[in-house]
């Protein structure tokens, strides 16, 4: 029976993020582009809001929401919220379906960073869509289920009740992990085989239930340390630059006309903003890596050969020509 290494597995998104610096960074600036384009289409909004003096009535009894005499902005405050849920969907999807595609291609390159829009997108779009809502409504019978227990055990004496709520716990968190790890193989399994692969994905985590659990554990621990990490460059940054300012004293009128002169060099703004932009979308892509190489890579080596019609024959088409 084959199987695939958990140190490979985690291993993958740092190998990734090294071999494709600038895919990754493609990568999250496409995610960040749903969130920048609603911030664009909101804050005019906002900021007409803002000079109407909507936003002046302090928290109190008498305090009225901006968006009380206008319905037309709430409405459109709202569309536009929407409209960039879903566009922050279509890029995760986006994204994913390029990421497992470059852990497929190996170490060859690709000149749109393994994005494509086409049929393996509808595959893992479909997938993901079936996958949320089967979840859902796992999760709300075990809730229900749950609370039958729970109601049935109201006599058991204490502390046999408690700990039967605590086993009851880490049984329903194993086994929610569990089978996560194997609906984590279905999308990869799209890519590979090129098809809706509900039964080729299932089949990949058939004896390696246990496997993928302590991936996920592993996965877990690695994005806490990395979390710490950046906090803590940012935490230093933070007091460096404070630092910096306590240190020069600067009176309060002249760092407010400091930033009020900013509004008159656009060049400066822009070049910040690039500046800032670039390293913040390298981190949104590396953190998607994070989540869709590990098992994009458990499902290379757990599958067998590629046939002609998968998608790695596809791929290869693509750049060839």
């Amino acid at each position: 029976m084959k199987t695939f290494s958990i140190s490979q597995a985690v291993a993958e998104p740092f190998r990734q993020a090294v071999r494709r610096p600038m895919a990754t960074m493609i990568w999250g600036l496409v995610l960040l582009a749903p969130t920048a384009l609603a911030f664009a289409a909101i804050i005019p909004m906002l900021t007409e809001l803002m000079a109407s003096g909507a936003f002046e009535n302090g928290p109190g009894p008498d305090h009225v929401s901006p968006f009380d005499d206008d319905f037309a902005a709430m409405m459109q405050f709202q569309i536009w919220s929407q409209l960039a849920n879903i566009a922050q969907l279509f890029a995760v999807l986006l994204v994913t379906t390029a990421i497992i595609r470059a852990v497929f291609a190996s170490r060859r390159g690709d000149s749109a960073a393994h994005l494509r829009i086409g049929m393996q997108e509808l595959y893992v779009a479909v997938i993901g869509v079936t996958v949320g809502i089967g979840m859902v409504i796992t999760v709300v019978a075990a809730v229900l289920l749950a609370v039958a227990i729970g109601l049935a055990l109201g006599g058991t004496p204490e502390p046999w009740r408690s700990l039967i709520y605590f086993g009851m716990g880490i049984g329903l968190a194993v086994g929610f992990l569990a089978l996560w790890g194997r609906l984590a193989l279905l999308a990869p399994a799209c890519l590979r085989y090129n098809t809706f692969a509900f039964v080729e994905g299932w089949k990949l985590g058939r004896g390696q239930t246990w496997r993928l659990l302590a991936l996920m554990i592993v996965m877990f621990f690695v994005a806490l340390v990395l979390c710490a990490v950046l906090f803590t460059v940012i935490l230093v940054a933070a007091m460096f630059v404070g630092g910096g300012m306590a240190a020069m004293e600067p009176e309060p009128e002249a760092v407010q006309a400091w930033f009020e002169g900013l509004q008159g060099r656009p060049l400066l703004l822009i070049g910040g903003g690039i500046l800032l932009l670039l390293p913040v979308a390298w981190v949104h892509g590396f953190c998607q890596l994070l989540g869709a190489a590990p098992f994009a890579r458990a499902v290379l080596d757990l599958a067998p050969d590629v046939t002609p019609n998968s998608a790695i024959s596809a791929d290869t088409a693509l750049i060839d020509h």
